[in-house]
């Protein structure tokens, strides 16, 4: 009988064991991941009571992104708008209730909520919690020229391809255009999605969605003449 009973309490001490670490492992290592996840319906809310920073191009002036306030339920919540209707689209991205986050939108996600570990933002989003303000993200700049931006999308239009311009000392992104390109406004709009995959374009697919300057598979044709061009001065007999 002490036999059984030792039994059945090392197997009971080994499951509370299993529970103390995995209640642990959830609630501390794993809750950033778990907070993360673009399924998390909570923390997708959350994030709409989040006035989003505005994304701006390099003159600091053109809004690319910006928000439109909403009363749902009692709530006020923010979506985003497009202003310039799909201008760098594909590097933007989008986000969205139904849909998430792409591009930068995604990438700099943290930063444009406030929710980035530097410590201006902390105390500033500690500050606008504590009064009960609406809690704002940082606006972002970005290096893209919009004239010459809008330049290389008008002569992209109707073709399918990408046109790049950096700058090579500081490797700032000064245009970056594809083609077909999309409105993100459409994203959310009734049918706009499927508006956007019927895109028709000279390919197949046309994948309007797919930004072709970073995710485009092209054979080195004359972007590989500048590795030719190094290897000849390089060599000596050229100047």
């Amino acid at each position: 009988m002490n036999r059984q009973i030792s039994r059945v309490a090392l197997v009971s001490l080994a499951l509370l064991a299993s529970l103390v670490v995995a209640t642990t492992y959830w609630q501390t290592w794993a809750s950033g991941g778990l907070a993360a996840r673009e399924d998390n319906e909570i923390q997708r809310v959350a994030q709409f009571e989040i006035k989003r920073g505005l994304i701006l191009a390099a003159n600091g002036k053109t809004v690319l992104a910006t928000n439109v306030r909403r009363t749902i339920g009692g709530r006020t919540l923010y979506f985003r708008v497009y202003p310039r209707h799909g201008i760098a689209a594909q590097t933007i991205g989008y986000s969205t209730q139904s849909r998430s986050r792409a591009g930068i939108e995604r990438q700099e996600n943290g930063f444009l909520t406030a929710s980035n570990a530097n410590l201006g933002t902390v105390l500033d989003t500690l500050g606008d919690t504590l009064r009960g303000a609406t809690v704002t993200g940082n606006d972002l700049v970005l290096t893209l020229r919009a004239p010459a931006q809008r330049i290389a999308e008008s002569l992209l239009a109707g073709s399918c391809g990408a046109a790049v311009a950096l700058n090579p000392q500081t490797g700032a992104v000064y245009v970056m255009a594809s083609a077909p390109t999309f409105d993100p406004n459409l994203i959310e709009r009734p049918a706009g999605y499927a508006r956007i995959q019927a895109t028709e374009a000279p390919c197949s697919p046309a994948a309007p969605l797919l930004n072709r300057a970073t995710q485009g598979l092209y054979p080195p044709g004359s972007t590989f003449k500048t590795i030719t061009a190094a290897a000849a001065l390089d060599d000596g007999p050229y100047t």
